[in-house]
């Protein structure tokens, strides 16, 4: 990789990438090679490049991972989809803490509503994990991390300026943007981190049609972190999202002048108490929730959940790596039924890095959840590193595991819907695959096949039961996910970095509305000198079935062009995006309005205390 400022970097290809350390399929700090998951690593740099674009879009860049609703309005609710499966079968955590709303039908989390400025970094893990993160890792994990204070007093400035507005219309307006104010620094030997984080839109619609629906996002965040003696180091951070938006009625699709509000805020703590070849850590967090629906039928949801989660890490004889953990969840949501859930799981993980190349990942939990009582999880991950002459080194991988998504308040306990019979979801995860690297040149494949019975589905009318229009269940049907994913980073000239990527997706019994079979994606760093890069993405989304099962969708191409001009004094960068450069018009959802191009220019500047 060129060296460059870090503030302003690209999406380049490491060139030590099998020694790229990765941390979240572990836990432990590891090199890349001797991982046995398909890890993905997404650094502040490349994060920079996307900050006016959004979280949904940097993922969506990403081999295997896709946000459906990234490419419309920005009120629109997002769906993270990764190897077929959906938001409750993608655990999200934030700083090692697990987010959701247990409000929500799915238990799960809206990372619209998270400002992609207050992250230092990800990384996402595919495939099964909850032997070691818990309930809902079935398809994959989102590792978020937040930026850290810094030694030396910062503040960093940034202003966007943007249009947001559907295809085929004039780009007569700056109607969106952001603004950042971070103030970071150590002051004996206590660091803090102080951020202020505005998204606005103003010009885009919902559903087709001429009027608006105004979009704003304000996002604060406060953290401290230090050590107490020489072994114990600490964090403590509070983060509050604040989301206020217009919507339109889905049912019948027309405009509407109905608005929503959410309000989360978030306490996280985090100890690790190092000792001599070990530590223990502890990631605790709560969080409370507030969404309010004013619409012909108004409503209101509250909610909160804890989750504590501690662990211990313990290094035996260098390469024999060990975690013991317990964790606690506790999940509640007012409403006329006042519903609670808790899980309690104990949990055991250990990777044996073995001299010849040769290395496993195993581990077990068990899950005690108080509406289905019992359930065991594990998984198997053995790859194998090796050079297959002097220039190349190849890594085979493969694994097997059992995840689970339990049921959420509002699927149990509803008195219209719920079910207070249902038992989790059960997956069962293969893969298997082969990464080989030569220089700056990674060929990735894997094969992966996913199997859930039971699942979670909205079941038939039972009228004699007292369910005239149905209400949540267990299929009986067996439901297999397949597919493979094909990746490509390499060197096309000198100093140029590309990656492509390939993802076949297929299914029995299963759902794939709005999840493409094929879907190809590019990503390209040109230098036009040591402070000015360009960056070039393109995405094909094949042919996909919409929402209502039935209407198949045609496929379509966007690119997107970025361009970074890096200024030494005062350290500042300048940016401009053109998203969608050819203004093609597609459907997500019918009668939904999508992002045709859009501009987007920007600055950020940077005080450093010397």
């Amino acid at each position: 990789m060129t060296a460059q400022n870090p503030t302003l970097d690209t999406i380049a290809v490491s060139t030590n990438y099998l020694n790229e350390v990765v941390v979240s399929d572990s836990r432990f700090e590891l090199k890349r090679s001797q991982s046995g998951k398909t890890v993905v690593k997404i650094k502040q740099e490349e994060i920079q490049q996307f900050s006016g674009l959004g979280l949904g879009v940097l993922l969506s860049s990403h081999l295997g991972i896709d946000v459906i609703g990234k490419n419309m309005y920005s009120g629109q609710n997002p769906t993270l989809s990764i190897r077929g499966g959906r938001n409750r079968q993608v655990l999200i955590l934030i700083d090692g803490v697990r987010v959701s709303d247990p409000s929500r039908i799915d238990n799960d989390f809206d990372i619209n509503a998270l400002s992609i400025e207050m992250i230092e970094s990800i990384e996402i893990i595919k495939g099964a994990a909850s032997s070691l993160y818990g309930s809902s890792a079935a398809t994959g994990v989102i590792n978020i991390a937040t930026k850290k204070a810094k030694e030396s007093l910062s503040i960093i400035g940034k202003k966007t300026w943007a249009t947001e507005q559907a295809a085929n219309t004039p780009l007569n307006q700056f109607s969106a943007g952001n603004h950042l104010i971070h103030a970071s620094g150590t002051q004996r030997g206590i660091g803090f981190n102080l951020i202020y984080a505005e998204r606005y839109s103003h010009q885009m619609s919902a559903v087709v049609g001429e009027e608006a629906d105004p979009f704003n996002k304000v996002n604060f965040n406060v953290g401290l972190e230090g050590k107490l003696g020489s072994k114990l180091d600490w964090r403590l951070s509070w983060n509050q999202d604040d989301v206020s938006a217009d919507y339109d009625n889905s049912l019948p699709v027309e405009q509407a002048d109905f608005s929503y509000t959410t309000l989360s805020n978030r306490y996280a703590l985090s100890t690790k108490y190092n000792y001599n070849g070990g530590s223990l850590n502890l990631n605790a967090g709560y969080q409370d929730n507030k969404r309010d629906f004013v619409s012909s039928f108004p409503l209101t949801y509250e909610s909160d959940n804890l989750n504590i989660d501690l662990f211990n890490k313990y290094i035996f004889k260098r390469n024999f790596y060990t975690i013991v953990g317990f964790q606690f969840q506790k999940a509640k949501m007012k409403a006329d039924y006042s519903p609670e859930v808790t899980q309690s799981d104990g949990y055991v993980n250990f990777v044996y890095l073995d001299p010849s190349g040769l290395n496993f990942n195993a581990g077990m939990r068990y899950n005690h959840h108080n509406a289905y009582k019992g359930h065991w999880i594990y998984s198997l991950n053995p790859s194998y590193s090796f050079d297959l002459n002097s220039d190349r080194q190849m890594k085979i991988l493969t694994s097997y595991s059992k995840a689970f998504i339990p049921p959420g308040l509002y699927q149990l306990y509803d008195p219209f819907y719920g079910n207070e019979g249902l038992m989790p979801e059960n997956n069962i995860s293969f893969e298997f695959g082969a990464e080989i690297r030569s220089g700056q040149n990674v060929f990735s494949a894997v094969y992966f096949n996913r199997k859930e019975d039971p699942t979670l589905i909205f079941g038939p009318p039972v009228p004699d039961e007292g369910y005239p229009v149905g209400r949540y269940a267990n299929s009986d049907k067996e439901i297999v996910y397949r597919g493979v994913e094909l990746a490509y980073d390499f060197e096309l000239f000198k100093k140029v970095k590309s990656r492509l990527n390939y993802i076949f997706t297929e299914t029995t019994n299963g759902d794939l509305r709005g999840i493409p079979k094929h879907a190809i994606s590019g990503v390209m760093d040109l230098p036009l000198s040591d402070q000015t890069h360009l960056n070039m993405m393109g995405q094909f989304t094949g042919e996909r079935i919409a929402n209502d099962a039935t209407t198949l969708l045609d496929p379509y191409s966007l690119f997107t062009l970025q361009l970074n001009h890096r200024i030494n004094k005062p350290i500042a960068n300048v940016f401009l995006s053109v998203y969608n450069l050819f203004d093609t018009a597609y459907v997500i959802i019918p009668q939904y309005a999508t992002r045709g191009r859009n501009i987007l220019a920007g600055i950020s500047i940077q005080l450093e205390q010397r």
